[in-house]
């Protein structure tokens, strides 16, 4: 990753930060899932970029690939006590390279664990209409939290979690009422 830089999205950067999303989503949206990410408008981008930590990783000032970091304290209703990844897509051109994945583990490391001392952190995939992404969650160390049934879209949303520091991890804190 030393050939890109990380950096933190302002509001100047919606316009790109949405077509990013709208092309690497586009595919997902025609599996009939539907995220926030799939239907994404510039507010919503907007509104993204000035709630959470939206992230941006860009080569030679080419948006390559995003991540944003929903802290727990953003919302009266939050996913769970510890952070939450969402909006996590690659340019297509870039696809397959593997830098999304070094992204996410520099996110991690330099973020999560260096900034926010997150002993762990939520996702959420598709368990029916994108099984092939959850399969590639758990190899790569995330573990299942739980799964619910989306009765409109007929879809099961699955959230799973990846453990960063194990000492510090309590699993009761997954679920935010505690």
């Amino acid at each position: 990753m030393s050939e890109g830089i990380i950096r933190v999205a302002t509001k100047e950067d919606a316009p790109a930060l949405l077509d990013l999303i709208q092309t690497a989503f586009k595919e997902v949206k025609e599996y009939g899932i539907e995220w926030p990410s799939t239907n994404a408008t510039l507010e919503m981008v907007t509104e993204n970029i000035e709630r959470s930590v939206a992230l941006l990783y860009e080569i030679k000032g080419e948006l390559v690939s995003t991540i944003t970091i929903r802290l727990p304290w953003e919302s009266e209703t939050p996913v769970s006590r510890y952070p939450f990844l969402w909006w996590f897509a690659t340019a297509n051109a870039y696809r397959g390279q593997g830098i999304g994945k070094q992204f996410l583990r520099q996110v991690e490391n330099d973020y999560l664990i260096q900034l926010y001392k997150a002993p762990a952190y939520m996702i959420g995939t598709s368990g029916k209409k994108h099984p092939w992404l959850l399969d590639m969650y758990l190899r790569n160390g995330y573990q299942i939290h739980g799964k619910h049934l989306d009765e409109a879209t007929q879809d099961i949303g699955v959230s799973l979690y990846k453990v960063l520091i194990p000492e510090k991890f309590e699993r009761r804190l997954l679920n935010p009422s505690v």
